[in-house]
C-alpha cells in the first residue's frame, strides 16, 4: 500500500515540474509577431551566439530561429531551416525582416553589437 502511495506521490511531482514553465534565456528583448499575428509585441528575446555574429531569436512560446550575418558584407540570412529570410520596410535604425509566417523587427545596434568578437 505504501509503495503505490509514494509511486503516485512520485508521479504527481513529476508532472508539477514538467509543467513549470522554463525561465527566458538571456538577452534583449525585441519586436516579433509570430504564426502570421498582425501586430508585433516585444515578447521574443535575441541571443547572441558566442565567437561571432550569429544569434537566436527565441519565441514566448519555445520556439526559436537561429540566424547568421555575413561579416564581410553584413548580410542577414536565416541560419537554419528550409524557408529564406524576406527584408521587410523598417523604421529608420530597425531591421525588419520575416522567416515564414514569423515576422521581426529588431534595433540595428543589437545586431552591430551581436557582428563583435
Amino acid at each position: 500500500m505504501s509503495l503505490r502511495i509514494s509511486s503516485a506521490l512520485l508521479l504527481g511531482l513529476a508532472a508539477v515540474a514538467c509543467s513549470e514553465a522554463s525561465p527566458p534565456p538571456p538577452g534583449e528583448k525585441v519586436a516579433c509577431a509570430i504564426g502570421g499575428a498582425r501586430d508585433f509585441s516585444e515578447v521574443c528575446t535575441l541571443e547572441r551566439v558566442a565567437g561571432g555574429g550569429d544569434f537566436v531569436i527565441h519565441h514566448p512560446d519555445g520556439g526559436f530561429r537561429r540566424f547568421t550575418r555575413d561579416p564581410a558584407s553584413g548580410a542577414l540570412s536565416a541560419g537554419d531551416g528550409a524557408e529564406a529570410l524576406v527584408r521587410e520596410e523598417g523604421a529608420a535604425g530597425t531591421l525588419a525582416f520575416a522567416v515564414g509566417a514569423d515576422r521581426y523587427r529588431v534595433p540595428a545596434e543589437l545586431l552591430a553589437a551581436s557582428a563583435r568578437p
